[in-house]
């Protein structure tokens, strides 16, 4: 429980927050003068338009702009590096799309509290996580609040924490712990948002959310993406007694909750439109830094007086006055010392005239061969330039694909996390199915089939592949329809070795058949994700956890095209619909396929695959 856990030793300190506005094309100036605001707020008199900097001692700020296609940037940075605590670096980049991204760090690892600007830009813009506007204070919700409550716990595409407190019909004691709540939680706004519930919204809430709900006097911490209809997600979920806040220091809860918030903004992946525009950044101030090196210049060291030619110094005239140098016009570096005084000089000056980068035996020999011309100084210096700068935007290539897999590796460890707790989980109750009915068959003394083997007919015949599986399909269409590419389909067939994603996607299928059966039976009169949450009895399925009954209404704004799949004439004139329920086959590397369907029954009482293929662009993918 969180209550057991040290708040000193919860690993990242630093303040990070997403936001999204409600007002787009207010974002960036609104940011440049909130960014300006906080600065003389800190003694700094600063201009926070594009191209903008400050430099003093110790302190640097700058605000740079940038457009990429339709959009168009922002980045306010402001670095101080001349304090006790170390060096602290505050960033924030809008779009004008309409989300600000805020990072706070401190290089010494010091705690990072709600900085003045995150309150500015809470106050000065409608700014939301989801579907919940984020504020500098604690919520107080009601009944008529739990279905938003609901809607914004389930929701994936919501990016920070939500602390829940739940209460009992004690009026003598609400007001109290409302305002502890509010000392608690008051180091997270912006990444994480605080509710008291009232008494009866916390018994409507346990009654809607069962495992998942926050009882009175607790506090729940609730991660995105809740799944109220698996027990094993409640794990993820984790709660405050009503004893740990009873007993504990309010300073210890306090940094209990703001620590956790951190963390868990330091491991939460970065938005996708987040990611391009910092790119964009990078991208542009390398090139800027390659640009620089662009006019070679020489080094103080060989800065030498151009010696004019014999044919020069013949056709010079005979009979000018000598020049007399003024003793202060003499440039010590340039006569006073030897132009060779040195052995690491004698080296450069042999390099530089045998037009070689290192002096070895092979670059010695091929230098005296006949015929050999050396390169000309500028032309040395203009390959290692180009070397130099094709080798840096190499590596910056090669970090954004580093980056790239890591953050993959990330969302498929998480898939995986979840997916083999939920086999656990149904391990576990179809273990204690077989202790029973062994018990039920050692009592009727039928030792042979309690403890003999399944027969092999008694086994799934699975498809070997998703084309096959598709071929299956194809042969009887009385329930199911695949109307996809089979390209894609053969996408997930070369990534799936050991056959994950087809066993999924083949028991999936069945869990589609046994819906319509009990349809056609008069067994069932709902959608395909409630029939799998709450099968009726005789009917087979598959967990509720690997169906995604829609997709968020973020995901569908901005990558909604790409769920558009056909269907025949009869289904939509248009022979294309949107499809968003889908089922989660795999956790695959990069692909983690998907199997997307269309609920067909109520018209012609099929169904509909219209795509299987690997998982669809969503806010968190690359």
């Amino acid at each position: 429980m969180m209550e057991t856990e040290d708040p000193d030793s919860l690993g990242p300190r630093d303040y990070r927050a997403f936001m999204r506005t409600e007002t787009p094309q207010l974002t960036i100036p609104t940011v440049q003068d909130q960014f300006g605001t906080w600065l003389r707020s800190k003694g700094i008199d600063f201009d926070s338009t594009n191209g903008a900097e400050f430099s003093a001692a110790g302190v640097r700020a700058s605000v740079v702009e940038h457009t990429r296609g339709h959009d168009e940037y922002v980045r306010c940075r402001l670095i101080e590096s001349s304090t006790p605590q170390g060096t602290w670096c505050t960033e924030v980049v809008a779009s004008s799309a309409g989300w600000i991204d805020l990072t706070v760090t401190n290089s010494e690892g010091n705690f990072v509290a709600v900085p003045k600007l995150a309150r500015y830009l809470m106050q000065a813009l409608d700014v939301r996580d989801a579907s919940m506007q984020l504020v500098d204070e604690v919520k107080q919700w009601d009944v008529n609040e739990v279905d938003r409550l609901v809607e914004l716990l389930e929701d994936q595409d919501r990016h920070g924490l939500v602390f829940v407190a739940g209460t009992a019909d004690v009026p003598d004691l609400y007001e109290a712990f409302r305002k502890r709540v509010s000392t608690w939680t008051r180091e997270v706004f912006g990444m994480a948002q605080s509710i008291v519930l009232t008494p009866r919204a916390t018994q409507v809430l346990s009654e809607r959310l069962g495992h998942h709900a926050v009882g009175p006097w607790m506090l729940r911490t609730y991660y995105p993406g809740v799944a109220p209809t698996q027990i094993v997600d409640s794990r993820r979920h984790r709660y405050l007694t009503t004893a740990a806040l009873a007993n504990e220091e309010d300073w210890w809860l306090r940094k209990l909750l703001a620590n956790t918030a951190r963390r868990h903004a330091a491991t939460r992946l970065d938005p996708t439109e987040v990611i391009r525009a910092k790119r964009a950044f990078t991208r542009a101030e390398t090139r800027a830094l390659l640009a620089a090196f662009e006019e070679p210049t020489l080094s103080a060291r060989n800065q030498a007086e151009d010696i004019p030619s014999q044919a020069v110094i013949s056709a010079a005239p005979t009979q000018a006055e000598p020049q007399q140098l003024d003793p202060s016009d003499v440039d010590p570096e340039r006569y006073e010392r030897p132009a060779v005084s040195t052995a690491e000089d004698q080296l450069d000056l042999v390099r530089s005239v045998l037009g070689i980068t290192s002096i070895t035996r092979v670059a010695l020999e091929q230098a005296m061969r006949p015929g050999y011309t050396p390169p000309a100084p500028g032309d040395v210096r203009s390959g290692a330039l180009l070397a130099a700068s094709l080798r840096i935007k190499e590596q910056l290539a090669r970090i954004e694909e580093l980056e790239d897999y890591r953050r993959n590796a990330i969302q498929a460890l998480d898939d995986q996390q979840l997916e083999r707790a939920d086999l656990q989980d149904d391990l576990e109750k179809s273990r204690a199915t077989v202790r029973w009915l062994r018990e039920r068959l050692t009592e009727m003394s039928d030792y042979k089939t309690a403890y003999g083997e399944a027969p092999e007919d008694a086994r799934e015949t699975y498809p070997p592949s998703c084309v096959e599986l598709v071929y299956r399909i194809q042969k009887d269409e009385d329930v199911l329809v695949f109307t996809g590419d089979m390209d894609k389909v053969r996408v997930v067939d070369d990534a799936d070795t050991l056959q994950l994603a087809v066993r999924s996607a083949w028991e999936a299928c069945g869990a589609l058949r046994e819906y319509v059966r009990a349809r056609n039976d008069g067994n069932w009169d709902s959608g395909v994700d409630y029939f799998l949450k709450n099968r009726p009895e005789g009917y087979e399925g598959v967990s509720a956890g690997k169906h995604g009954a829609t997709e968020t209404a973020t995901t569908m704004k901005q990558f909604g095209g790409e769920r558009i799949f056909p269907v025949p004439v009869e289904v939509s004139p248009q022979q294309a619909i949107t499809m968003k329920a889908h089922f989660k086959l795999a956790s695959i590397g990069m692909l983690s396929p998907r199997m997307y369907y269309h609920d067909d029954y109520a018209n012609s009482g099929k169904i509909y695959i219209g795509y299987i293929g690997r998982h669809l662009t969503n806010t968190m993918t690359n």
